[in-house]
């Protein structure tokens, strides 16, 4: 069975207050026939929404025909929207919204019980129509777009311009920043992503399953991570988040991360916010990142194992284990990475200051270089990934790391890892006479040329001790 959790979510985080001590926890609530009921002073310091016309837009959607018999979806849109004004996305999750909105207990599952994605489709609905209609003429249109539950306010008319030289030169600039150009690239090539997941998962049901011998390098893997007792988490890349770093030049370590604390600041992030707005709030995966769940959800159909695919910021702690993972991505891109780094001898560091992502062999055997950088050649390019398996935390099941410092590369690696002609070679190597292998990581080398992978070798690998 395939569990998929979109890899658009918005923030997902789980939650470990009660719904019956909110007010005395200092936790904001909803009461489903008040529209002021949000716990304001428990929150601190925070604007003042009466003076802001988007919490008033709020007010008056609500008041709306559209919305006066919906307490429920009164609620939903009141809780998004004074987090979102208050700069507390955090908080804007489908674990939380059914928390506090809907009465669930703490720490329901959201995939068992759908009720905040069946509300936010009616939401939206009901959004649309109030624009159409009474709110026709609002300068403002709010909306929650598909995939998450953080709302947008935006202009429906751009205003009007001071000076036509003075504006031209102004959008000019902000598109001429390089970092920005980059991104913004970088986004355009990620939107499809989601579709193809959707897609690529929807179309394994009817299209026919690898064989399964009943001896094999693949069966020997991934049948030490799927079984009946414990589900098998995939955690694709957060990909915004690497742009982010990327972008602020700026590392930010797990625990910071797990924090949600503010983005850093950088004027390249700001100048990008302009273009994207709520940027670093939005969901983006990799291409590499989607086909390697596609990959191992069609192997859990195999082996008959339960999958979830998670998106790396929507994890928390206690998700991680126990059970089994597949981690997917280097450190900058899926910070979850960094719970294994002290078992693994190859590792990947982004040098942000040079724009390179460098694997690091912190114990060279002879004829071993201490690092590994990307070598490019015109359009032929030489790259690296690696691939490990280990206990997961606390020995409470197994755990993949598939990780490369290019999307071919890693992709490859996914390759290696998934295809029994390519993995046996290794596996009749390391194996030690027994039906399990042991724990071990791998590094693979991989030209590429214009991006496409053309050949591949295992050049060093070590085996983990337990």
């Amino acid at each position: 069975m395939v569990i998929v959790k979109r890899a658009t979510f918005l923030i997902s985080f789980a939650s470990n207050y009660s719904t019956e001590s909110f007010r005395q926890k200092g936790v904001i609530t909803v009461n489903s026939r008040s529209k002021n009921s949000l716990d304001a002073e428990a929150c601190g310091s925070e604007p003042d929404l009466e003076t802001d016309s988007r919490w008033a837009l709020t007010q008056r959607i609500i008041n709306s025909p559209h919305f006066v018999k919906s307490g429920r979806l009164q609620d939903f849109l009141l809780y998004v929207s004074r987090c979102a004004l208050e700069n507390r996305t955090d908080e804007i999750s489908e674990q939380r919204i059914g928390e506090r909105v809907f009465e669930r207990g703490a720490g329901y599952n959201p995939n068992e019980d759908n009720i905040v994605r069946s509300q936010a489709r009616l939401l939206r609905q009901k959004l649309d129509a109030y624009f159409a209609s009474d709110g026709e003429q609002e300068p403002v249109v709010l909306r929650i777009p598909k995939g998450g539950y953080a709302p947008e306010f935006i202009e429906r008319h751009a205003p009007a311009l001071a000076g036509p030289a003075e504006s031209v030169s102004t959008a000019t600039s902000q598109w001429r920043t390089p970092i920005v150009r980059g991104l913004l690239a970088a986004v355009a090539a990620l939107v499809v992503v989601v579709i193809v997941l959707a897609w690529s998962l929807g179309r394994q049901k009817d299209s026919p399953l690898p064989p399964s011998p009943s001896s094999s390098a693949v069966r020997a893997l991934w049948s030490q991570l799927f079984n009946a007792n414990l589900s098998t988490t995939v955690i694709v890349p957060d990909h915004t988040f690497a742009m982010v770093q990327e972008a602020s030049n700026q590392h930010v370590d797990l625990a910071t991360y797990l924090r949600r604390s503010p983005r850093p600041e950088h004027e390249n992030l700001r100048q990008l916010e302009k273009i994207l707005p709520a940027f670093s709030i939005r969901r983006y995966t990799t291409f590499d990142g989607v086909s390697t769940a596609v990959r191992v959800s069609q192997l859990a159909e195999q082996f008959g194992g339960k999958v979830v695919v998670r998106y790396a910021r929507d994890m928390t702690l206690r998700e991680l284990s126990p059970g089994h993972v597949v981690l997917i991505g280097r450190p900058l891109s899926n910070l979850w990475n960094e719970m294994f780094e002290n078992k693994l001898n190859f590792h990947f560091y982004s040098d942000l200051q040079r724009n390179l992502i460098i694997l690091q062999n912190r114990s060279p055997q002879p004829g071993e270089q201490a690092e590994y950088l990307p070598v490019d050649e015109g359009a032929k390019r030489t790259v690296y990934a690696t691939v490990a398996f280990m206990p997961n935390l606390n020995n409470a099941g197994n755990a993949m790391i598939i990780a490369g410092n290019s999307s071919g590369s890693q992709e490859m690696a996914a390759e290696f890892a998934t295809n029994e002609k390519l993995l046996k070679g290794f596996t009749d190597k390391i194996h030690q006479g027994t039906e399990r292998l042991p724990y071990f990581e791998l590094l693979v080398r991989t030209t590429t040329l214009a991006g496409v992978a053309q050949e591949s070798e295992v050049i060093s690998h070590r085996i983990i001790k337990q």
